[in-house]
C-alpha cells in the first residue's frame, strides 16, 4: 500500500512538473509569434497528426519555426516536448547536476585541449589551476598579475549567465563578483581564437555548438551551429543577445543567422561579414573531438558541446552541456533536429514498439 501510494505521488508530481514546464515554454514562444502569420489549416493538421501517436502537442512551435525561417516541416520537435520528455529520457538529469561541473573537466577530459585554468573553488575550498590546494589570498595575488580573465560559475552557467570578463576596467569588482557566486566557480584565461572566427566577430570567442547523440552504433552529430557575440559582447550566447548560424557538413556557414527571437541576419551586424562567404576552420577536427569524447559519458546520450578553435587551428573544449541543451537555434538554422531519425528517436522516448525504425 505504501509503495503504491509513493508511486502515485511520484507520478502526480511528475505530471504537475510537465504541465508547468509546458506552460513555461509555450509562454516563451508565444511572445515571439507574429499573430498575422498563422499556420494554414493543412500545416496545423500535419503538425498535430505527426506527433499524435507520441503525445498531444501545440502547433505554436511549428508556427514559430515556419514564421522565422519561411519553411514548414511537420518534423520540427516542439520545444515543450523536447524539454519535458526527450532530453530527460536520454540524459540522467540527477547525475548531470553533479558531473556537469567545469572544475571536473581536466579529470573528465584529460587529453583534450581546454582554456587554461588559473584557479577554481569547489565546496568552498580554493585550488590552483594545477589542482593544488590553496586559499583565496594567494589566488587573489595571482589574479592581480593577470591582464584579463573570466570568472565563471562552474555549474548552471548556461546562456552565458554567471560569466564575467575581468580586466583593468573592472578589476576592483573581483571580490564582489566572487562573493556573489555561491556555488563552485572557475577562473580561466581567455582563449585566443582563430583569425577567421575573429574576423567575423572579434569581441567574443565565437564557439561551435554541436549536438551529438550516442547509441549502440556510435555517435551521430545531428546539428552544428556557430554562436557569435554582437555589439561588443564578450559572450556569444544567443540567450544573452548573440546570434547563431548553421554549419554545413563541409564547415561552410549557411546564408542566414538568427537571434533567439528569430530575427534573421545575412551579415554580422558589427563586421558586416556575409555568413555565406565564411567557414569554420578545423570543423572536421571538431567533429572528431565530439565523436571521441561522447562515449566516455554514456549516461548522457544527447550532449550539446561548446567548442572554440584556437589560433593554431586546434579545437578547444569550452563546455559539455549534459542536459537541458538548447533546441531553438538548431531548428532555426538546420531544420528539424532529428531529421529522418525523428520516428526512431521518439519511438524510444515514448516506448512505441511498433513504430518503424
Amino acid at each position: 500500500m505504501i509503495k503504491l501510494l509513493s508511486h502515485t505521488v511520484k507520478r502526480f508530481t511528475k505530471h504537475i512538473w510537465i504541465l508547468l514546464r509546458q506552460n513555461e515554454w509555450r509562454k516563451k514562444v508565444r511572445k515571439n509569434l507574429n499573430g498575422n502569420q498563422p499556420l494554414s489549416k493543412e500545416e496545423r493538421y500535419a503538425a498535430i497528426s505527426r506527433f499524435s501517436k507520441y503525445h498531444k502537442i501545440s502547433p505554436m512551435f511549428h508556427q514559430f519555426y515556419t514564421q522565422k525561417t519561411g519553411v514548414f516541416s511537420a518534423d520540427y520537435i516542439p520545444d515543450d516536448l523536447y524539454y519535458c520528455f526527450v532530453d530527460p529520457y536520454y540524459n540522467n538529469w540527477s547525475e548531470a547536476s553533479y558531473i556537469d561541473n567545469k572544475c571536473y573537466y581536466t579529470k573528465l577530459f584529460p587529453d583534450t585541449k581546454q582554456p587554461e585554468s588559473i584557479a577554481y573553488r569547489m565546496n568552498n575550498l580554493w585550488f590552483l589551476g594545477n589542482g593544488l590546494l590553496s586559499n583565496y589570498h594567494d589566488v587573489r595575488v595571482l589574479l592581480m598579475q593577470e591582464e584579463e580573465f573570466f570568472i565563471k560559475r562552474a555549474v548552471d552557467s548556461d546562456g552565458g549567465h554567471g560569466v564575467t570578463y575581468i580586466n583593468d576596467n573592472n578589476r576592483e569588482l573581483i571580490d564582489d563578483i566572487i562573493k556573489d557566486i555561491s556555488k563552485d566557480l572557475i577562473i580561466q584565461k581567455p582563449v585566443r581564437q582563430h583569425p577567421i572566427l575573429a574576423y567575423i566577430n572579434a569581441s567574443s570567442v565565437n564557439t561551435i555548438r554541436t549536438l551529438s547523440f550516442l547509441d549502440e552504433n556510435g555517435v551521430i552529430i545531428y546539428s552544428s551551429i556557430l554562436r557569435m557575440g554582437i555589439h561588443g559582447a564578450k559572450v556569444d550566447n544567443a540567450s544573452s543577445g548573440g546570434i547563431t548560424c548553421g554549419i554545413n557538413d563541409d564547415g561552410t556557414l549557411k546564408a542566414t543567422a538568427y537571434s533567439a527571437t528569430g530575427e534573421a541576419y545575412t551579415v554580422h551586424p558589427d563586421s558586416n561579414t556575409p555568413f555565406s562567404d565564411m567557414f569554420v576552420p578545423s570543423f572536421s577536427k571538431i567533429k572528431d573531438m565530439v565523436c571521441r569524447l561522447h562515449p566516455t559519458l554514456a549516461h548522457f546520450r544527447l550532449i550539446s558541446w561548446d567548442i572554440a578553435v584556437g589560433e593554431d587551428g586546434e579545437p578547444v573544449l569550452i563546455e559539455a552541456n549534459l542536459h537541458y541543451g538548447e533546441l531553438d537555434f538548431h531548428q532555426l538554422n538546420n531544420g528539424p533536429l532529428f531529421g529522418e531519425d525523428t520516428d526512431k528517436r521518439l519511438a524510444e522516448v515514448f516506448s512505441i514498439a511498433d513504430t518503424p525504425v
